[in-house]
């Protein structure tokens, strides 16, 4: 039997990705499986797929060169005018409906009509419509449910009560979603029911009973509502002070997140950490997982969590978590939208190590039943039953599970003593690339190492031992002389590779991904360190606590030293006595750093120096995570200035996570009462740009208008001082932003276009941001050429930045759509 897969975009990462990745690698041991995906928007799938099933792409959306838009600012994708037209096919009631287009439908109705699959299969409600409208009729035809009937709506609950009963089938995760939709959408001739997700078993497992880590993975979207786990995190964090949270995902609540974590100062104990492709890697280095959605159609992530080992404390929403977890045996249920209930779940599992255990290994047997060879079955059965057929009888139990994808071609395990092992050996399976390695070559620079991997295929990698210098280095691996990167890995990872009291120097290597999906590693070396614990920036001032490794002797006269990265000679010194077991606490003063160099923009580098003159690298090591630079924003410390513009100081972590200083220029406080921007010139092809302020400007500050978003994106137009009316003192900005004059306008007789500009104060050459929040919204129109009118709309936004709109109005449709 061949069975086709429709989803939006398989080269992304999701639910509903990892579900149609899943369903197809399991269906794929004994069926033809091909996965149709409507959109293709980088060149491989992020998430592993068999190679034995085939991804057809209908729309490339990769830009090449430039690319015009068309109706709603449609993309014209591949060059195609049909690209820029609303879709008939796909309802535009669906979510995803203002990316569809004509040209997805042409896309869409061909293959349906030339496909030889038996079986087609839609992944979300438009595709779901798509087939019921135009799959012909020998076609079995199934509609998934990859949401619940109340996060529709109502709109699109009508067209899918019209159009689902063409449907052969329809499945959704939940018995209880099943439920709801045979009771407010009966789809008569259509076989209903449900089938939860199936989660193949992780190539690993991990043993995170002491590693102190919360793991929670998911898009960072609303309906996830982190935020509540952020907040409950906060209410119980001081009770386990060994503790950290680690959040993986994208999503447009990112920013949000991040204030909120910096308003709660956990900055350095809830970590914002990314998307991960391979998330049971990350479940493997945490103690437990925590999902706190308000809404949940199933819960693969729970799933994930469990199958990897880790009990799950999960808010009890509809409707996934409750037919999951066996709440008090393999995790916790806690109440729905309530962060001081999460906040008891997850002080119960990080007090009590017992629990934990006895949790962890209820959990792996109990997610036993989501395993593909238990679900595969019960699709099996389904699409033999709409093709009038005999289920053949079940493979012996002999046969292996289904598995989402081979094993890997090198399996990179972090031991606790921060020695990297590559395995390329033969018990990986047959499947992995099958060979062991000539040699493994290591390059950084000019610095290069060849190891030659033992009988049994295994290559140990010691930063010491073999003189890795901080840094990343580029992992190949050498056949017959030819080199080659090494892509087909999974990284088995402990939480924390290194203790403080039992770590005499800093000699760590920690193996990660390049953005190529490339293996690296990452080499942490220094005869002297000191591990940053916590870092407070308040009253004026920064302090810095950690432990020196290999210490027990106190040290009163050591001092944190910090230089400017330009002039070691610059420096500036701070008391940081050592404690016995090492142990260090160092108040920097900001406007000691920038006392004379206010405006500057500036990095600085800061080391802990005992007191026989021994210099110990600063940063963040042990806990094995990379790229802190991302992870962690701290606040910046203000520091005013007498001469009118001060400095912001903020710590930060450099590319090897190393902790240093950054300052900036400090825009003066001025109030901005009014922007106005309005088109100027004999083709209104200029803008003149006039911000009113509600204070004189000091003397020796400049001003200027940034483009952040949009054409010329990045530029910079200055902005002239002039006196305000002479009944008043406050001053007035005024200039010039000739933005119709780029390229991309030339030829066109209308334009619509929408920029972001930030207000930008401080000293020539280094200006800082100058808020505008408080500003109304002005329009301002001017005749452009023949019957059209010129608008600029200039708004603000919350963050203090500036949105600028124009459009060209003919006259005439202006004024129709004024008059009754």
């Amino acid at each position: 039997m061949k069975i086709a897969y429709l989803i939006n975009d398989m080269y992304g990462i999701g639910g509903t990705v990892r579900t149609v990745a899943n369903q197809a690698a399991a269906l794929s041991e004994r069926h033809e499986v091909e996965i149709v995906s409507v959109f293709r928007h980088r060149a491989d799938p992020v998430l592993p797929v068999p190679s034995r099933v085939r991804i057809r792409p209908l729309v490339d959306i990769r830009r090449h060169g430039d690319q015009g838009t068309g109706i709603g600012g449609r993309p014209l994708y591949e060059g195609s005018e049909r690209a820029g037209l609303p879709p008939l096919l796909f309802p535009p009631e669906d979510g995803r409906g203002s990316t569809h287009s004509r040209l997805t439908d042409d896309r869409l109705e061909e293959y349906l009509a030339t496909t030889d699959a038996d079986v087609v299969v839609g992944t979300r409600p438009g595709l779901n419509v798509v087939i019921a409208r135009a799959a012909p009729d020998h076609l079995i035809k199934v509609g998934q449910e990859h949401l619940t009937y109340e996060q529709h709506s109502d709109e699109l609950r009508r067209i899918l009560a019209a159009e689902y009963t063409a449907l052969d089938a329809f499945v959704t995760v939940t018995e209880a979603d099943a439920r709801t939709y045979s009771a407010k959408m009966p789809l008569p001739g259509v076989r209903l029911l449900s089938i939860p997700n199936s989660v193949p078993a992780p190539a690993f497992i991990g043993n995170g009973h002491d590693t102190r880590t919360i793991v929670a993975a998911g898009r960072l979207a609303p309906s996830k509502r982190h935020d509540l786990l952020v907040q409950a995190f906060s209410m119980v964090g001081d009770e386990f002070p060994d503790w950290t949270l680690r959040i993986y995902g994208r999503g447009s609540r990112r920013g949000a997140l991040g204030r909120l974590v910096n308003s709660l100062g956990l900055q350095d104990r809830v970590w914002l950490m990314g998307p991960h492709p391979r998330v049971e890697e990350a479940w493997a280095q945490g103690s437990f997982a925590a999902v706190t959605s308000s809404e949940e159609p199933f819960g693969m992530t729970i799933v994930e969590a469990m199958r990897s080992g880790l009990p799950v404390v999960s808010t009890d929403c509809p409707h996934g978590p409750a037919s999951i977890i066996r709440d008090g045996e393999d995790g916790l249920l806690v109440p729905n939208r309530s962060a001081s209930g999460i906040a008891e779940g997850l002080a119960e599992l990080m007090g009590d190590d017992d629990l934990r255990r006895r949790m962890a290994s209820a959990a792996l047997t109990a997610s036993e039943r989501f395993d593909p060879v238990n679900i595969v079955r019960l699709h099996e059965e389904l699409f033999h039953e709409l093709a009038g057929e005999r289920l053949p009888s079940s493979p012996p139990i002999t046969v292996p599970a289904p598995r989402s994808e081979p094993p890997a071609a090198c399996r990179v395990e972090l031991g606790p003593d921060g020695v990297a092992v590559l395995d390329f050996g033969p018990s990986l399976g047959e499947t992995g690339l099958g060979s062991i390695p000539d040699k493994v070559v290591l390059s950084r620079g000019a610095g290069h190492l060849e190891l030659a991997p033992d009988r049994d295929g295994r290559v140990k990698v010691d930063a010491s031992a073999h003189d890795l210098t901080t840094g990343t280095w580029q992992v190949h691996r050498k056949d017959a002389g030819v080199e080659r990167p090494i892509r087909d890995v999974t990284i088995h990872q402990h939480g924390f590779p290194l203790s403080v009291a039992d770590t005499e120097e800093l000699s760590l290597v920690i193996p990660d991904r390049s953005p190529k999906g490339r293996l690296i590693l990452h080499a942490r070396r220094s005869p002297h360190h000191a591990e940053v614990e916590h870092v407070e920036i308040a009253d004026g001032l920064i302090t810095v606590q950690g432990r020196l490794l290999g210490r027990s002797l106190p040290d009163a006269r050591a001092r944190l030293v910090v230089r400017r990265n330009s002039s070691s000679r610059e420096r500036h010194e701070f008391p940081s006595a050592v404690a016995y077991e090492g142990e260090f606490t160092a108040v920097i003063d900001p406007s000691e750093v920038v006392r004379e160099r206010h405006g500057d923009s500036d990095k600085w580098q800061m080391r802990l120096v005992l007191s026989d003159g021994t210099e110990c690298t600063l940063g963040r090591h042990l806990s094995g995570v990379v790229g802190y630079k991302k992870i962690i924003d701290y606040p910046a410390q203000q520091v005013k200035s007498d001469r009118g513009t001060g400095s912001k100081v903020r710590p930060y972590y450099t590319i090897n996570d190393r902790l240093g200083l950054r300052s900036s220029p400090l825009a003066p406080t001025l109030p901005v009462e009014r922007v106005r921007v309005r088109p100027v010139g004999r083709r209104a092809d200029e803008l003149r740009v006039e911000v009113d302020l509600g204070a004189p400007p000091p003397e020796g500050v400049a001003y200027a208008l940034e483009v952040v978003r949009g054409t010329d994106a990045g530029r910079s137009f200055p902005l002239e001082v002039l006196p305000g009316p002479s009944t008043r003192e406050e001053g007035r900005l005024v200039g010039a932003l000739p933005l119709l004059l780029h390229d991309d306008y030339r030829g066109l007789t209308i334009s619509r276009a929408r920029w972001r500009l930030r207000l930008l104060a401080g000293p020539s050459g280094a200006l800082g941001r100058l808020g505008a929040k408080a500003v109304p919204s002005l329009t301002s129109r001017r005749w452009s050429h023949g019957a059209y009118a010129r608008s600029v709309t200039v708004a603000p936004i919350d963050s203090g930045d500036l949105r600028l709109t124009i459009a060209d109005v003919h006259v005439v449709e202006a004024l129709s759509r004024r008059l009754p």
